[in-house]
């Protein structure tokens, strides 16, 4: 039986999109590779039969053809790998938003069943016949209303979002017009081998998106630029849906919500994604305002705001987002941070022997966390922590290595 978990639906939905960036890299990495050895190989046999001693053989000559064949065959294949898998992963990308979606809103209407009192559909009393329960009919209806809505255009599917649970979904989200053009440009891999159709123009441009260089037939190619921009845009606009809508309609989880997005970018600042760590740090912290669980909550995103201009190295901006706050009246722990982030080591230092070994940061928070990734390689960093906590082991610093690298 179908358990509603908004949680889930957010979580299983970032974790399978960076799956297929990662597998895609992957992929591309292990053809490009072949596709050098296959070169190389092709080459190799160019050289050999035509600054070789001339073939007197007719069978040789024959086996030489045969060989080249198989080597263009295999170079042809790798070249029509590299030119559509990266395809294939937009499309496989785009699928999984919609399968986001349809989880997401089935979780919705199985937590809020009073929603689908406004649905429009109707059943005839046949089909009514053929439930066993009203549950099984409600079932049902919630079903084709998530069908009717995902056979819709992308852009028709956040008109049905606003109007039914009146939201306004995209005024505060700038990268609607490249969201548009990643779900149209899926289309025309899908249906026209990558050729530039009026309908791929018609809607780009009723959505903002600039088509002055676009023509029909053109060919849109895949770049990894491209997919990358593709895989943040398609995590930012569901991370976002979903944080909106679970707030709007589940209010008394936004709690969990808040830990989820909590979670979900403390991951990015920890994997160095800062720009996609921002964007959604910059929507807790701006978009969602004072509307989350507590005050404790609420700085902790204002902080991981700050930190994610300071590590992208935009330290003005960091100092304008902690002016925004009055640290003074904060526990020690937000002290703390603000100091590390306006580089008052000195400050920091002291506040660190002040807040003792017992007390958060813990040990391994100082070690790990990216609030104190500069602050670590400072003087008054490792005074302070030798009198804490002795001297850092090498396991201890192995989980700083990658720090040291960026």
């Amino acid at each position: 039986m179908f358990k509603p978990d908004i949680k889930r639906d957010i979580e299983r939905f970032i974790h399978t999109i960076d799956g297929l960036a990662w597998t895609l890299s992957a992929a591309m990495q292990a053809l490009r590779k072949s596709q050098e050895s296959a070169n190389d190989e092709l080459t190799k046999r160019a050289a050999e039969f035509f600054g070789g001693p001339a073939k007197a053989d007719f069978q040789g000559i024959l086996h030489e053809i045969y060989q080249w064949r198989e080597s263009l065959t295999l170079l042809k294949r790798l070249n029509a790998g590299q030119e559509v898998a990266p395809r294939s992963f937009l499309v496989a990308l785009i699928s999984q938003y919609d399968a986001y979606l349809g989880n997401l809103l089935k979780s919705l209407f199985s937590l809020r069943s009073e929603l689908l009192e406004s649905s429009e559909r109707s059943l005839t009393f046949s089909e009514l016949c053929k439930f066993q329960s009203v549950d099984n009919a409600r079932e049902y209806i919630l079903e084709k209303e998530i069908e009717t809505l995902l056979r819709k255009s992308h852009a028709e599917q956040f008109s049905w979002l606003e109007k039914r649970f009146g939201i306004n979904l995209r005024t505060d989200l700038p990268i609607w017009p490249t969201f548009i053009e990643i779900t149209e440009r899926r289309n025309l891999y899908v249906h026209t081998d990558a050729a530039v159709s009026t309908q791929y123009l018609e809607v780009c441009r009723e959505n903002g998106v600039s088509t002055a260089h676009i023509k029909v037939g053109d060919q849109l190619e895949m770049t990894d630029e491209y997919f990358q921009v593709a895989h943040e845009t398609i995590y930012e606009v569901g991370a976002k849906l979903g944080q909106v809508l679970w707030r709007k309609l589940i209010p008394d989880q936004v709690r969990v919500a808040d830990e989820v997005l909590l979670t979900t970018t403390y991951f990015l600042l920890t994997e160095k994604r800062l720009s996609l760590a921002n964007v959604l740090l910059t929507f807790a912290d701006t978009t969602l305002g004072k509307k989350h669980a507590d005050e404790h909550l609420r700085l902790m995103f204002l902080v991981n705001h700050a930190l994610a201009s300071y590590l992208a190295g935009n330290k003005s901006e960091c100092l304008e987002i902690l002016d925004t706050q009055d640290w003074s009246a904060t526990s020690d722990l937000f002290k703390l941070a603000e100091l590390v982030l306006r580089e008052k080591f000195n400050d920091a230092a002291n506040l660190m022997k002040k807040i003792g070994s017992t007390n958060r940061p813990l040990k391994f928070e100082y070690l790990n966390w990216p609030l104190f990734q500069e602050f670590r390689n400072s003087e008054q960093f490792a005074s302070a922590f030798k009198e804490l906590f002795g001297e850092v082991s090498p396991k201890d610093l192995e989980s700083t290595k990658d720090d040291q690298k960026s």
